[in-house]
Parts: C-alpha cells; structure tokens; sequence
C-alpha cells in the first residue's frame, strides 16, 4: 500500500466526520481524527475516483503538507463522501 492510501484507509476508518468544500475548481475534504488532527483529501471537480491527493494534515502541535496520489479504490470511498448529503 503506497502512503496515499494508507492516509485514505486511516482517515476513512477513524474519521469522525467530513466537512466537505469546492474552490477553485477542486473538490476538498476534511476529515477530523479522535486524536485531534485532520486529515485533507482533494481532486478537480471535473476528476474520478483516481484523482484523489492527500494533502494536508493539521495537528493541534504541528502539520505535515502532502501531495500523495490516491488509487481509485481508495478514491471511490473518497467519492462517496464527497457525493453524499450528510
């Protein structure tokens, strides 16, 4: 598993919630950690499933900036929230 999805399977399994957001053509996810950091995802509007980036990670103490391609498979999960009304 390459650190792409390995950040998505960590954020989609323990991921509180998602706080989801669209500027400058991408699509953004926030996806906050019980540990209290939170974790981003992004991918152009017009992009699937295997366009997906973790980027970002903010911690209360520190942040780390990555720009990790995550697979589809990962990415579909990733799509799912995006799309979802909740």
């Amino acid at each position: 598993m390459d650190l792409g999805d390995g950040i998505a399977c960590e954020a989609l399994a323990k991921g509180l919630y998602v706080i989801r957001s669209t500027e400058l053509g991408l699509m953004r996810l926030a996806i906050p950690l019980p540990e209290g950091g939170v974790q981003h995802f992004e991918r152009p509007m017009d992009g699937g499933p295997e366009c997906w980036r973790a980027t970002t990670f903010e911690d209360r103490a520190s942040g780390f900036t990555f720009d990790e391609p995550v697979t589809a498979e990962w990415g579909v999960a990733l799509d799912s929230l995006a799309n979802s009304g909740r």
